[in-house]
């Protein structure tokens, strides 16, 4: 892949950052073998019966909340036209919204709230405003721009939106992309991209978060929580500089790296740099400046580098054994 293409990929938005689900690989294998079992054998049956066969037998609510949560993202679209046509999806029946398969975050909330209730899971969904969100309008007395979900799971609220876990609405329309970054949120890290006025979970007081901080914090700052960044540090950073850039970020599969000393800011100074990440993905690591390719320092799986950036766009990117080709990690501009 070439240093042109790699840089083309930057996202202001990384819509495919996952973030890691704590599953035994054996165990996450035997469930997505069942999810795919169910949705290639049963699709005759009705929702009950689907749900029934889907969660039969797994005792974890955990693995419960993720299999409903890949059934709702893989199954509906986001369509704006039939959301007009659904109107309130609480009038629908599940069978129903199944059938039309799609519509807007009030569909996707709806039917993931009803399928969780049934799989005998304490969830509650959630009104409020989302950096994702568009239209905002007035709900009772509160702004709401987006609905998602909360999930409580071994005794904590978790943040759950299978509507940008589906995929990203674009110029083509809907693309399906499925990620699992908007599953069971680290509230630390919901708080970046999701505003509940009334907060219900207490996210916002236990983080600080207020109405006009959270509407300063860049809509992308979430991601670099997802691609390893400490969600405090995030936070701090823009207590500390209101609404400045962050890191840009790129896809990469859960726990290929993960950041020890970076800047968080994405517009950085001309000063010295320090840079250090640790990985059992990446055998090699490298800062590129226009032609200038700058090799960090490698012992064990740790990669360190301190140097004096030029002036203009800066890429981390590195080499997986036994490949030749480069992934870009992190990319800022230096002024």
């Amino acid at each position: 892949m070439s240093v042109f293409k790699l840089f083309a990929l930057v996202l202001g938005l990384s819509v495919g950052m996952q973030d890691a689900v704590a599953f035994a690989p054996h165990r996450f294998d035997a469930l997505e073998r069942r999810l795919n079992h169910v949705n290639s054998t049963h699709a005759q049956l009705n929702v009950d019966q689907r749900l029934r066969d889907l969660t039969n037998g797994i005792r974890s609510d955990k693995e419960k909340a993720w299999l409903i949560y890949q059934w709702v993202i893989r199954h509906f679209r986001h369509d704006l036209k039939l959301s007009a046509r659904i109107g309130d999806p609480g009038k629908h029946s599940l069978e129903e919204l199944f059938r039309l398969g799609g519509g807007s975050c009030a569909v996707y909330a709806n039917v993931t709230q009803r399928l969780f209730d049934k799989a005998g899971l304490q969830a509650r969904t959630v009104y409020g405003t989302a950096k994702s969100g568009t239209n905002t309008r007035q709900f009772g007395s509160m702004p709401v721009n987006h609905v998602w979900n909360a999930v409580k799971i071994d005794g904590e609220w978790h943040t759950v939106d299978t509507t940008w876990g589906a995929g990203v609405v674009g110029d083509g329309g809907f693309e399906r992309v499925p990620s699992e970054l908007f599953f069971l949120m680290r509230p630390e890290m919901a708080v970046l991209s999701y505003f509940d006025e009334k907060d219900q979970f207490g996210f916002q007081k236990r983080f600080g978060v207020t109405a006009s901080l959270f509407r300063q914090i860049p809509a992308d700052a979430m991601y670099a929580v997802g691609a390893g960044f400490d969600p405090r540090l995030v936070l701090n950073q823009q207590r500390g500089s209101t609404g400045s850039p962050v890191v840009k970020t790129f896809d990469h599969v859960p726990g290929a790296f993960k950041v020890i000393n970076a800047p968080v800011l994405g517009r950085l100074s001309k000063r010295p740099l320090k840079l250090q990440l640790e990985s059992e993905v990446f055998d090699e690591m490298v800062v590129v400046q226009g032609k200038k390719w700058i090799h960090l320092k490698k012992q064990g799986n740790t990669h360190a580098l301190e140097l004096n950036p030029d002036r203009g766009e800066l890429v981390l990117m590195a080499r997986r054994k036994p490949t030749s080709d480069y992934e870009a990690l992190l990319a800022y501009q230096v002024h």
